[in-house]
């Protein structure tokens, strides 16, 4: 994905601005021995527009989710999500291209800090439409969330030993037998349509701008790093 140019004097001057707020790797590390949660400097946000922009997008798309209260109810019992705002337009065709979302776990505490991920192809079957949209994966295992901690060329299929169903208000029986239920705001779009998710990557660049510093799947998704900054898209979730 890429970034805006970043002027160096306005580089600079937010280095200096959140010099006292950045959290350090060797801090992190400290932190993770003794089972705590590290909070990164929010200044450093200001770096990485893109990142926060896909947060408040999914935030927004969580909201339009919880819309519906069966649906509601499945992101509460969720052990993570997966959330794409906006899947290329057009690219619905089997082995279409280009995605980008967060990817949050449930844990005990609560719901952690968003960790950004990307995927090259979403495959479905010939009864898919023709236009993108949001989507967003429910991850109701402790195997698909997993799959995350990996990092790169995940896929969510049969092949990798993880089964998905669709979302639909016609197919509640199927809800609870998949190990991620996929949602899209396309009504219709995957009726009948058998999904594989493939070359899903962690997104080093997001994460490394969003967070201040290089982070790894396991520090996000198991709640050692925390960020008031995606603290809407947490209480969207939680509420």
């Amino acid at each position: 994905m890429k970034y805006r140019p970043i002027i160096m004097a306005a580089a600079v001057a937010s280095l200096a601005a959140c010099n006292n707020n950045t959290t350090t790797t060797a801090d992190t590390n400290m932190a993770a021995d003794n089972g705590m949660a590290m909070t990164t400097g929010d200044n450093m946000a200001q770096t990485a527009p893109d990142a926060q922009q896909l947060v408040d997008e999914a935030t927004a798309e969580v909201q339009k989710m919880k819309a519906d209260p069966d649906l509601a109810k499945l992101i509460k019992k969720a052990k993570g999500i997966y959330i794409v705002p906006e899947f290329g337009r057009g690219a619905f065709i089997v082995g279409g291209r280009g995605g980008a979302g967060v990817v949050l776990a449930n844990q005990t505490a609560g719901w952690t800090a968003p960790a950004f991920y990307d995927f090259g192809a979403l495959s479905v079957g010939a009864q898919a439409g023709g236009s993108g949209g949001q989507l967003a994966f429910l991850l109701m295992t402790d195997n698909a969330v997993d799959a995350f901690m990996s990092g790169n060329k995940i896929s969510l299929n049969a092949e990798s030993g993880l089964s998905i169903v669709n979302y639909s208000a016609n197919a509640q029986a199927s809800w609870g037998k998949g190990d991620i239920i996929m949602w899209s705001d396309t009504e219709g779009a995957y009726a009948g349509a058998t999904v594989s998710v493939t070359d899903i990557n962690w997104d080093d660049d997001n994460n490394q701008n969003y967070y201040g510093e290089k982070v790894d799947p396991n520090q996000i998704l198991s709640g050692k790093i925390t960020k008031p900054a995606a603290s809407q898209l947490q209480t969207a979730l939680a509420g």
